[in-house]
């Protein structure tokens, strides 16, 4: 049976690009972001529903709940899957437990420099995604940071996983650290994980692809998950040109995990 790890880290982190590394490893695949979660957080609805209520078959349906990873990832040839999801919150992390002791990867990043990424992107043609939703720069950096979207669900997993007991399950990689130590970060990866260590590139990447399929980001309007594959290197931008003072002082106090993992 596979081994099952998660990797939560926060947007813009480093994620595809810690991707491009580990799925070098003919063992290890680490997907881009996962539907597993989804998935069990719809089937977990149908006990809403009063077919279900009126018939509560829990037994056939934990039957589904349990399996679901390993039917999942049946077809993926690998020995450690790293599922990309947001790990971080109690219900999620008790569904990993019933495959094995939780490991959870976090890769995080200064929020400001996330936003200033995002941002960054958002101009790089009017199609993406943000620019669809907003206009301005004040509005694209709301939309971008708004509770209960996409970023703010991602830090709340990762504060789950830096600022509770659940700490333990976690092993933290600040993306500076990752780009500019990339091996000892690597290596200290395949130590946290208790699996083979793995002779890796560092110069010759490839785009993610697990089993034959890349990312589409016709879909988002941009190359948003594409990495420089010929070295690893941060991209040459100032935060200061991108975003103003006032939005910089806004949210350059969230970062909470720094005080938990020094």
């Amino acid at each position: 049976m596979k081994k099952v790890f998660g990797l939560c880290g926060i947007p813009r982190s480093g994620n595809t690009l810690f991707a491009g590394i580990i799925n070098q490893n003919p063992k290890v695949s680490v997907t881009a972001n996962s539907l597993v979660l989804h998935l069990y957080g719809n089937i977990l609805k149908l006990k809403n529903l009063e077919t279900y209520q009126n018939f509560q078959d829990e037994k056939s349906l934990n039957n589904v709940l349990d399996n679901l990873i390993p039917n999942y990832y049946k077809d993926w040839d690998a020995d450690y899957i790293i599922d990309r999801s947001v790990w971080g919150f109690p219900k999620n992390l008790d569904m990993l437990k019933k495959y094995n002791e939780p490991k959870i990867i976090v890769l995080v990043r200064d929020v400001v420099e996330v936003l200033a990424s995002f941002i960054k992107f958002s101009y790089t043609n009017e199609t993406n995604y943000i620019a669809k939703n907003a206009a301005s720069l004040e509005q694209r950096c709301n939309y971008v940071m708004a509770e209960g979207g996409e970023l703010h669900t991602w830090l709340q997993a990762v504060y789950q996983l830096t600022n509770t007991p659940n700490s333990k399950y976690a092993h933290v990689i600040d993306y500076n650290d990752l780009v500019n130590n990339t091996e000892k970060e690597i290596d200290g990866v395949y130590e946290f994980l208790g699996i083979p260590k793995y002779d890796h590139s560092f110069t010759n990447l490839s785009q993610l692809n697990n089993n034959g399929i890349i990312y589409d980001d016709t879909v988002l309007g941009g190359n948003l998950h594409k990495i420089k594959t010929d070295k690893v290197e941060r991209s040459a931008y100032n935060v200061k040109d991108i975003l103003t003072p006032s939005i910089i002082e806004r949210f350059n106090k969230m970062n909470f995990w720094e005080n938990n993992n020094k």
